[in-house]
């Protein structure tokens, strides 16, 4: 599976419930996994820590909540580690 397929059902989650995170969370970063909202926090790396602590070493949403957000970012792809070996 490629590392954008593995958070599609989390990017579908974060833009369906994007209009209602605005009114509320408008900045901050979204921490999402299945669909579900973990939290949010102010900034990214406090989202990543937090999902790291909730979830473990597995794939999961980091989005920042914007009007448009031109890259979610996926911890897993974007620090190389979807093909990591011991």
């Amino acid at each position: 599976m490629k590392g954008e397929d593995l958070l599609q059902k989390e990017a579908q989650y974060f833009a369906k419930t994007k209009a209602e995170l605005l009114k509320e969370q408008k900045g901050k970063f979204a921490l999402m996994k299945d669909e579900k909202l973990i939290g949010t926090f102010d900034t990214d790396r406090d989202a990543y820590e937090a999902g790291l602590k909730e979830l473990g070493n597995v794939p999961f949403l980091v989005v920042q909540i914007l009007e448009t957000n031109p890259h979610p970012w996926i911890p897993i792809v974007q620090l190389g580690l979807l093909n990591a070996s011991r």
